[in-house]
């Protein structure tokens, strides 16, 4: 059995983080926003590996490469660890590491969510829409604020450059995050690496038997995982044709109303099954929402859904219909403009554009909702976002969206409801935004005025016009 002394007699170094945050830390690609491409099964074992790295450097456990042993199952006060400890105290049968990493592997997907959203509450990582993170801007590597202490302040990343690109005597915390970095196989992805480096990664890695002991195992389970396959499955309820004739909402085209309806009686997942069209797999509901929010840029991608719409807008791809790095560097890009405290700066103009638009009110007077509330929103946002009034053409270009998304998402008309002599007309009227927009966007006509939505696509495009061609940019100014 391992002699375990203490941090100050091994030189190790003390975190006030986990292994598993310091893990998620090392993976994260900050251009991509999210972690290198590490696949879910591979992170999920790596997490686990690293989870048992901490619980043996608290003297939980005790590991070679032959076994895994209960040294203390007193529970560490730390949320992210005490349920893997409790599993493993239930086991009265020895095993090895690779057995518990497979076995606790799929507890990772509440343990990966667990850790991010502590590295965000300990204002380490920013997280914005769409589950993507980055670092903090006091925190990213090589900063170190003031006032605190070198290792709160310092880059796990920086840390791991430093033991792989220099001689500095690692310890057991560097040690084991070393090696399961390398089982994930993405120090290729960080650095640039030649066989020096491969080498001295290499022997880093075998520097301490428990995490050479862990890392074998991580990299074991990735090669031939046990556990794939989900189990305790169940049929995909299919909604009625009454259910579907029947709903309000949906006959109304209030769809997210609809679904929700839906998913009440039906569940998070059900099947429609309608005449003349492919069978349509719906996740609906609250928690299906929270859950599609924090994890839907894992198991899901956009391209297929949106296709309908990129081709009735004329374009190859949009924000919305292309996932990854390249949707985080359109959310990146457009950031400022669509930032909250840039409406905050602006917020007298905005005030000043809704007590305009309700001048033209008249007391006592009845009007639709829909109609008053897109006119009243429109006579704000277009101003803003675009620095054009666009009241007299909104009203056609929103309901040339509506048939687009009937036609391209929700499939429920056939492709030539596009084509209608009513349709033309309101499409041309989305063309003639985009035209106003585009003119009234010179260099010279917006010099010294706040950054629109407008701005910066066309700033995108001048920077990148491969990324963001101007054939693409029909869609996105026609949505601003």
């Amino acid at each position: 059995m391992a002699t375990h002394k203490t941090a100050v007699e091994t030189g190790q170094r003390v975190s006030a983080l986990s292994l598993p945050e310091e893990l998620l830390l090392a993976l994260l690609d900050e251009e991509r926003g999210y972690f290198h491409q590490v696949p879910g099964w591979n992170l999920n074992c790596a997490m686990v590996g690293a989870a048992l790295g901490e619980l043996s450097l608290l003297r939980r456990i005790d590991t070679d490469l032959e076994s895994l042993t209960l040294l203390d199952s007193t529970d560490t006060g730390r949320p992210l660890l005490d349920p893997l400890l409790r599993e493993i105290a239930t086991e009265t049968e020895p095993h090895n590491a690779r057995y518990w990493i497979e076995r606790l592997a799929p507890q990772s997907e509440s343990l990966i969510p667990q850790a991010l959203d502590g590295l965000v509450r300990q204002q380490i990582l920013d997280v914005h829409t769409g589950g993507f993170y980055t670092f903090a801007r006091r925190q990213r590597p090589g900063e170190t604020p003031p006032g605190e202490d070198r290792l709160a302040g310092e880059s796990v990343k920086a840390q791991l450059a430093r033991i792989i690109f220099t001689d500095e005597i690692p310890g057991p915390r560097d040690v084991i995050i070393t090696g399961l970095v390398n089982a994930c196989r993405v120090f290729h992805l960080m650095y640039q690496i030649d066989e020096e480096v491969e080498e001295r990664i290499q022997l880093v890695s075998r520097m301490d038997l428990i995490g050479q002991a862990i890392a074998a195992a991580v990299s074991q389970s990735i090669l031939a995982p046990s556990l794939r396959r989900p189990s305790l499955t169940k049929p995909i309820p299919t909604v009625s044709l009454r259910d579907l004739v029947f709903n309000r909402e949906l006959r109304e085209g209030r769809l997210p109303a609809g679904f929700a309806n839906l998913a009440d009686k039906y569940g998070p997942v059900f099947e429609l099954r309608l005449p003349f069209i492919q069978n349509v797999i719906v996740l609906a509901g609250l928690k299906t929402n929270e859950w599609a929010h924090r994890m839907g840029r894992v198991f899901l991608r956009s391209k297929e859904y949106f296709e309908g719409v990129d081709k009735a807008y004329g374009v190859s791809r949009s924000m919305h219909s292309i996932d990854g790095a390249d949707h985080f560097r359109f959310r990146k890009s457009l950031h400022t403009a669509y930032s909250s405290s840039t409406l905050t700066r602006r917020l007298d103009e905005v005030y000043d554009l809704a007590r305009t638009h309700m001048a033209s009110w008249n007391v006592g007077a009845e009007m639709p909702a829909q109609e008053m509330l897109r006119l009243f929103v429109n006579a704000q946002t277009s101003p803003l976002l675009a620095n054009i009034d666009t009241q007299a053409e909104i009203v056609d270009a929103l309901e040339y969206k509506v048939r687009v998304l009937n036609v391209g998402i929700i499939k429920m008309m056939p492709g030539f409801m596009l084509k209608t002599p009513s349709m033309r007309r309101r499409a041309r009227a989305m063309r003639q935004i985009v035209d106003r927009m585009q003119r009234t966007h010179t260099a010279a006509q917006r010099d010294g005025m706040h950054e629109d939505v407008v701005d910066a696509y066309l700033a995108l495009h001048a920077s990148d016009p491969q990324f963001l061609p101007e054939s693409d940019l029909s869609l996105p100014l026609g949505r601003s």
